[in-house]
């Protein structure tokens, strides 16, 4: 057998080779840097991915609205170039939202949902998902989160008066400012009031949404979309003097202002020729 080594004193010796020692593990404090990293991108990536989900929530609703504008146009472009009504037309079917149509009204449990009843059904092509926005979910009006300026019943589509709204809604006196064109579908704001009165119009009280980005959505009377950010008062649960309503809303025709949040159900078609 061959000599595999020689010991210090002359001896030999087996030579032995290197054994692994035990296994080294995290000490304490390189498992809290571990943690405190993982925390720390966390904190980071959170807020980016919910700002995502956001916006992203908002671009489809922003879509909606399109498209819902786009319905009115083609029911428009069918019936004398003028859009259903809200409310008080549900004595003649003209009810864009469906709730307050007769045939609605006569047997509601026959319908999935109202809009079945609506003049706009059809365009629609059945899609009631469209009148949902998808951070709203419907979830305080089963039926739509978008509603109509009531005094619009009957609006052309080339109507070319204005729109203002007060600056600051708690000053008496306040600046006036124009929205960019004439809005008529609205993202309505879910307490204030779209869950207490669920009846598709727009009017007294009511508020725009601040759900995107302390903004919403609007279809307008010449085909566009737009974001608006309404003044809101400092406290978002409670409705304030400082936020905008219906109520503060004014139409521009002829240089003379009118009021838009009551109507009547003689009122059809009044926008185009306010008195």
């Amino acid at each position: 057998m061959p000599n595999l080594g020689v010991s210090m004193n002359g001896r030999s010796a087996l030579y032995a080779p290197d054994r692994p020692g035990p296994a080294r593990g995290f000490t304490l404090i390189e498992l809290l840097v571990v943690i405190a990293i993982i925390a720390l991108l966390i904190t980071i990536l959170v807020p980016a991915l919910s700002s995502a989900k956001g916006r992203g929530q908002a671009a489809v609703c922003l879509s909606n609205v399109k498209q819902m504008t786009h319905v009115f146009f083609q029911y428009a472009m069918d019936n004398e170039g003028v859009i259903p009504g809200t409310y008080w037309q549900g004595a003649l079917n003209l009810d864009w939202g469906g709730r307050q149509n007769a045939a609605y009204l006569a047997n509601p449990s026959q319908y999935r949902h109202p809009m079945e009843t609506s003049p706009l059904w059809r365009y629609l092509g059945g899609a009631e998902k469209t009148l949902e926005c998808p951070t709203a979910k419907r979830g305080a009006n089963l039926n739509f989160d978008y509603t109509v300026i009531i005094r619009f019943a009957g609006a052309k589509t080339d109507l070319v008066s204005q729109m203002t709204y007060p600056v600051n809604p708690a000053a008496p006196n306040a600046a006036r400012r124009r929205f960019d064109a004439l809005p008529f579908l609205i993202e309505e704001d879910d307490k204030f009031y779209n869950q207490s009165y669920p009846d598709g119009s727009f009017a007294a009280d009511d508020q725009f949404t601040d759900r995107h980005f302390k903004g919403g959505h609007l279809g307008n009377l010449d085909g566009s979309v737009s974001r608006f950010v309404s003044p809101k008062g400092p406290r978002s649960e409670v409705a304030e003097s400082g936020d905008l309503e219906t109520n503060h809303l004014r139409l521009v025709s002829r240089q003379r202002e009118y009021p838009v949040a009551s109507s009547n159900q003689n009122e059809f078609g009044w926008v185009n020729n306010p008195k």
